[in-house]
């Protein structure tokens, strides 16, 4: 009796030890993950493993499992996730501002190349990642000058620069970069007063240019309008220097329109208008008619 105990005692405890093996060596991969074995007789296996179910060698194989999800990283302020959170990007632009920037990357391993990011990097890979994201953008960055970087089409081509430089330091790893984002790019208290200064600097002397251009105009207008009276005063005149009566039939006309003006007729001596020879020669092309 006693020794059926002890055979049930050892086949129970042989039944957890098979269980443990089980356990040691069926392993799932979940999906958006991938695996790298590494045997302690040969190192680290260099066919990665895909998502599903898959069986190792107890105490043999170890498995480490790795996200091929996109992931983002993101150098910020503040933020949600710690783990993939890093402090603003300082740089210095080419004339040797100091700057500020806040930006995002979307990067994802390589599956076919965990195994060689597994040798590179280990499972700490994030802090290297952002370092290489580091030293990329202070790259680009000191490329440009600080007023080009207010501009859009400055930020847009740092950003296509940062792109391609990243890419292929990130494909030194084993990783994919997906995508970048300039969210924003901070200057110093300094150099923004300096800059709001030139901006109302050059819209004063932009104003000045403005009423220089008009006073131009306004006195070649004047200039015109002079040549245009002359002119008038010369037709005039040649008109009256072939018949006088122009001018007494103008001052008619003055006459008609205001009546306040004085009129001595019937005098052949000082008369502002001798209406005499006007209504004489009036008559006369009546009856000429």
């Amino acid at each position: 009796m006693f020794g059926l105990n002890i055979k049930k005692e050892m086949l129970i405890v042989i039944g957890f030890a098979i269980l443990a093996l089980l356990s040691q060596s069926v392993r799932i991969i979940d999906v958006g993950r991938t695996g790298v074995i590494f045997n302690i007789a040969d190192g680290v296996q260099d066919k990665p493993l895909k998502e599903g179910l898959h069986f190792l060698m107890p105490f043999v194989q170890t498995l480490i499992v790795f996200d091929t999800r996109i992931n983002t990283y993101s150098f910020t302020k503040d933020g949600m996730d710690p783990g993939r959170l890093a402090n603003p990007i300082v740089a210095k632009t080419r004339d040797g501002q100091i700057v500020g920037i806040e930006m995002s990357i979307l990067t994802q391993m390589i599956l076919e190349r965990a195994p060689e990011a597994y040798q590179k990097l280990r499972t700490d890979y994030a802090p290297v990642l952002k370092a290489k994201t580091g030293k990329v953008m202070q790259e680009v960055i000191a490329r440009h000058v600080a007023d080009a970087l207010y501009t859009e089409e400055t930020r847009k081509a740092v950003s296509e620069e940062a792109k391609e430089y990243l890419s292929k330091s990130f494909a030194e790893s084993g990783f994919k970069l997906n995508d970048l984002f300039i969210r924003r790019i901070e200057f110093s208290p300094e150099y923004i007063e300096a800059i709001e200064n030139k901006q109302i600097a050059l819209q004063k002397a932009q104003l000045a240019q403005i009423r220089k251009e008009i006073a131009q105009k306004e006195k070649l207008i004047s200039i015109i309008q002079g040549e245009g009276n002359a002119k008038q005063v010369e037709v005039k005149g040649r008109a009256i220097q072939a018949n006088p009566m122009v001018a007494d039939l103008e001052y008619l006309d003055a006459i008609e329109n205001n009546p306040d003006i004085p009129v001595i007729t019937g005098l052949k001596g000082n008369t502002f208008v001798n209406l005499d020879r006007i209504l004489e020669g009036t008559l006369q092309n009546k009856k000429a008619n």
